[in-house]
C-alpha cells in the first residue's frame, strides 16, 4: 500500500517522495508543501491527513455544480474569502448585453442587442476571488501562524443529517471526511488551520502557488490566478 494512502476510500495527489521529503528537513520548494507541513506540526496530525485535507479542500472548491451557489455563482468561505465565477471581459458584456446573463456549461450567455441568447471568448468564465471583508490583513500573524483550535463539540454530535443546515467550513469538513475517511474532528483542525496559514502566507509572501491549483497573489487586493489544469477539472476549459 502506498504511503501516501489515507483510507480506503481515498488517496492524495502527493507521491510517497513527496511525503517523505515533507517529513525530512529540508524546507518545501512550494508554499502548499509548505503549508502541508505546518498543518502537520500545529495540529500533531501526520503529513498524509494534512495532504489530504488540502487536497479534499481544493477538491470541494472545484466542484462548482455541487457546492457553489447556482444564483450568485460563488463559494463563500466566512473569515477566508469568496471564490466566484465571472466572464473573462466585463467590458465587453457591458457593451454588448441586454437583459440578464446565464451560465452554461463554462461559459456565460447574454442576450445581444437583437434579443438573441450569445456566447464569445469574452464571455467565458474566470474564477475571481475576494477577501472576506473581515480579514484584516495587516493584523493577521506572519507565517506560519500559531494554532487557533476552534471547538470541535460539533463534530462529537454529528450524524451524518442536516448537511444543509451547516455553516460553509463544517460543510466542507463533512465533504473532506466522508471522501477520505479522516476523523472528523481532526479534519476540522486541519482544515482551520489551513486556512489560516493561507492567510498569513498571503500577507507575509505576496504571492502563494498551490500546485495543480493555482496562485494567490496580494497588491491592492488579494486575487487568485487559476493553473490550466485546475480549470479543466473546474470544467472551464477542455
Amino acid at each position: 500500500m502506498s504511503g501516501t494512502t489515507i483510507s480506503d476510500k481515498s488517496q492524495t495527489m502527493f507521491p510517497a517522495s513527496s511525503i517523505q521529503s515533507l517529513q525530512s528537513e529540508k524546507t518545501p520548494s512550494s508554499f502548499s508543501a509548505q503549508i502541508i507541513r505546518e498543518m502537520s506540526k500545529m495540529t500533531g496530525h501526520s503529513i498524509e491527513k494534512a495532504a489530504g485535507v488540502m487536497d479534499g479542500f481544493w477538491d470541494y472548491v472545484s466542484n462548482h455544480r455541487t457546492n457553489w451557489r447556482k444564483d450568485t455563482h460563488c463559494l463563500q468561505i466566512p473569515k477566508f474569502g469568496t471564490f466566484t465565477l465571472k466572464p473573462r471581459s466585463k467590458t465587453f458584456i457591458k457593451k454588448q448585453k441586454i437583459g440578464k446573463m446565464k451560465f452554461l456549461k463554462s461559459q456565460f450567455i447574454y442576450r445581444d442587442k437583437e434579443g438573441k441568447w450569445t456566447r464569445s471568448e469574452q464571455t467565458r468564465a474566470r474564477i475571481n476571488f475576494s477577501l472576506s471583508p473581515s480579514v484584516d490583513m495587516a493584523s493577521l500573524p506572519s507565517f506560519p501562524p500559531p494554532f487557533d483550535p476552534l471547538s470541535t463539540h460539533w463534530t462529537e454530535k454529528w450524524s451524518g443529517k442536516g448537511q444543509s443546515r451547516l455553516s460553509s467550513k463544517r460543510k466542507i469538513s463533512v465533504s473532506i471526511h466522508e471522501k477520505t475517511g479522516i476523523p472528523l474532528k481532526e479534519v476540522h483542525a486541519l482544515l482551520n488551520y489551513l486556512l489560516q496559514a493561507t492567510l498569513s502566507a498571503i500577507k507575509s509572501n505576496d504571492t502563494v502557488n498551490f500546485v495543480k491549483r493555482g496562485t494567490f497573489k496580494k497588491g491592492r487586493t488579494v486575487s487568485f490566478k487559476t493553473v490550466p489544469a485546475f480549470e479543466r477539472k473546474f470544467g472551464l476549459t477542455q
